[in-house]
């Protein structure tokens, strides 16, 4: 079913012909800043892991003062008035601190990517519920429209009725009253229709006339909720990657207590008051630790702490996606279930409708039994409209649980830049 409207386009919206809901999401992608956000954060991760590896290179400075400085010893004194010098530095072994950190880093960095998976998923969710919310209140407001013209329909009759003296005119009256109600109705659907297209429009940057059928991917398949394969959907992967970070977090921590080796050369000039000189040197230095007040003991118990939290949010993670798999599942079912009932209630209220319209004209039936057969279908009409949809919003929200949304759609995980072209 194509939908049109009469509404102002929001503002900034580029208005477009049609448009499905994988070129919707797509199009979310592209603006949504919180994907900008995360894609940041994966910069500053691998710029973190560059930093840890930097331990592992040499470091060279360049060093040089001026000023007084005086020197004495056995032979004398020295007085010096400038200094500079080229100096190097290699880590030789360190009993793995550089290594730990490179590995903590690489694994923030791989949660990182998940993380940013997972907003990807979680921006593909809010817009395909978004654009269910338009097709729903679209819908829901075309069928009122249906229900307004049967109700004047019926009003038509009672008045054909009423000019030939086979009825009162409160016949008329009762139905315009009707009418009034069912017009209400219409403006609020129309009212959420509205509301419903302004937060699609902010959320993809286009204001589409017509919107694609839903995909009939979607529809979820009951299964076992002890199929579920944690170990692919982003949110478990980030938790078990930082809860990998905070091991290596522990391993850095011990680490402080052992020395740390390294190679020192440099070459440094000094200028004195009675002659210049060089003075090399290469030296093998080891900083070990003997004792800061527990220093390094408290660091150990605060990174056990924190993999202990790691831990606990792998599980938790868990737990989320079950809760909401489980729930999206339960609402599918019911909905589905509610549809059905809405269907055959309609058919048996059209049935009724044909008949009571053939007894009214034989005045074997009042206006009172012709209104309340018109409510019945609004109400089975209506109710299959809202079981149809709460049945795609449970199955977007199946789908997003088990990070399998996009691909039912038919979107890469890598596809955010591929967007459709607007010129």
């Amino acid at each position: 079913m194509t939908m049109a409207w009469a509404f102002n386009s929001p503002a900034g919206a580029a208005p477009v012909p049609e448009t499905s809901l994988r070129e919707s999401i797509l199009f979310a992608f592209d603006r949504d800043p919180s994907i900008s956000q995360q894609a940041a954060q994966m910069g500053i991760g691998q710029a973190q892991i560059d930093e840890a590896r930097s331990g592992w290179m040499p470091q060279i400075s360049l060093n040089g003062n001026t000023g007084h400085s005086q020197t004495t010893d056995s032979s004398g004194s020295l007085k010096n008035s400038a200094a500079w010098g080229l100096s190097l530095t290699q880590l030789v072994y360190d009993f793995g601190k550089t290594d730990s950190a490179i590995s903590q880093t690489s694994a923030q960095r791989d949660s990182y990517r998940y993380q940013l998976m997972s907003t990807l998923s979680t921006v593909a969710e809010k817009t395909a519920l978004s654009y269910v919310d338009v097709k729903r209140y679209s819908d829901l407001a075309n069928a009122a429209k249906e229900n307004v013209q049967a109700l004047k329909n019926v009003q038509q009759l009672a008045k054909l009725r009423s000019d030939a003296g086979l009825s009162s005119t409160s016949d008329e009256l009762q139905t315009q009253t009707r009418i009034a109600g069912m017009q209400a109705t219409l403006e609020q659907y129309n009212a959420a229709l509205q509301s419903a297209r302004a937060r699609l429009s902010v959320l993809t940057g286009i204001d589409a006339q017509r919107l694609s059928p839903l995909p009939n991917s979607l529809e979820v398949k009951q299964e076992s909720l002890d199929s579920i394969d944690y170990s692919l959907i982003p949110a478990v992967l980030a938790a078990r990657t930082m809860e990998t970070s905070a091991q290596y977090g522990v391993e850095r921590a011990k680490s402080q207590h052992w020395p740390t080796l390294s190679l020192k050369g440099g070459r440094t000039r000094y200028e004195s008051d009675n002659r210049s000189y060089w003075d090399d040197q290469i030296q093998l230095n080891v900083d070990a630790p003997l004792y800061q007040g527990g220093a390094v003991s408290a660091r150990v118990r605060q990174a056990e702490g924190t993999r202990a939290m790691a831990s606990s949010q792998v599980e938790q993670a868990r737990f989320d996606v079950l809760q909401k798999a489980s729930v999206a599942q339960a609402d599918w079912a019911g909905a589905r279930g509610r549809m059905e009932a809405g269907r055959l209630q309609l058919i048996t209220a059209l049935r009724t409708r044909d008949v009571y319209k053939n007894e009214y004209t034989l005045s074997k039936r009042s206006i009172n039994d012709l209104l309340s057969v018109e409510q019945d279908v609004w109400q089975a009409t209506s109710s299959k409209i809202t079981a149809e949809y709460d049945s795609w919003s449970a199955a977007i929200n199946y789908a997003s649980a088990i990070d399998n949304l996009m691909p039912l759609i038919g979107i890469e995980k890598n596809a955010a830049a591929k967007l459709p072209d607007l010129s």
